[in-house]
């Protein structure tokens, strides 16, 4: 089974690069670039959420190549996966086996996000190395910087841009996500469960909102990945096999 996966506001594909090893063998992890960055840089940037949501729905559907498939999405990443969803349930596209949100509440519950990316540059570099995930490094160099600094204006633009619209909710199970020490009250995990008719675990993993980039969190998240691709894989081809019956 593929786990494709898509990045937080700033990064590219190449952040879950690693996960080709950690997952093992018998299941695939497929980075999904997002427009404007990495392989397509040379695009531009996404509008607004909707324009996203259209572009990662096709994707979804292109790289599972009509096999059972499973997405992540952390942060950003987790916002445009949703509203990506709920297109493919509105067209009857082929679903994913599994969800999982990371690193973002409830949509209907996150409150609108301060516009940092109107920022000057100075004050808009401190609050963004102030999140941790981004080396100092990057702006430190020049060249970095102006490769760097539009991705994350514009994805942080994507990001305060965002309004929850209410619709039905998606009829597929999923997990959602977090790091213990995240921001985010476990009130505003929990309120994923109104955006599915099935199932959805909440589980708090340990460390911060990057937590599965370092300590324990490096190496619970793959553990938890595996032992849930395994069982959707299983479920997957039950139900295919009944689908046949």
């Amino acid at each position: 089974m593929k786990l494709i996966c898509l990045p937080y506001a700033g990064a590219s594909a190449v952040i879950y690069m690693k996960w080709r090893r950690t997952l093992g063998p018998d299941f695939g992890c497929v980075p999904l670039e997002l427009a404007g960055r990495g392989v397509r840089a040379g695009e531009p940037f996404y509008e607004d959420m909707a324009e996203a949501a259209e572009d990662i729905a096709a994707r979804l559907v292109q790289e599972s190549g009509g096999e059972p498939y499973a997405v992540f999405g952390h942060s950003m990443g987790a916002m445009i996966l949703f509203e990506a969803l709920r297109l493919i349930r509105d067209r009857g596209l082929p679903r994913p086996a599994a969800i999982f949100f990371s690193g973002r509440p409830a949509p209907d519950l996150a409150p609108p996000e301060e516009p940092i990316h109107e920022l000057p540059d100075d004050a808009f570099e401190s609050r963004i190395l102030g999140m941790g995930a981004t080396s100092p490094e990057l702006f430190a160099s020049e060249g970095l910087r102006k490769v760097f600094m539009p991705i994350l204006r514009a994805d942080f633009r994507l990001v305060a841009a965002y309004r929850y619209v209410e619709r039905e909710p998606l009829p597929w199970a999923f997990a959602v996500l977090a790091g213990a020490e995240e921001k985010w009250t476990d009130a505003e995990m929990a309120g994923w469960r109104r955006h599915t008719t099935k199932n959805c675990v909440i589980v708090r993993m340990p460390g911060g909102h990057f937590y599965w980039q370092q300590g324990e969190g490096a190496t619970a998240l793959p553990a938890l990945l595996r032992r849930e691709l395994q069982q959707a894989e299983w479920l997957e081809m039950s139900r295919v096999q009944d689908s046949r019956g």
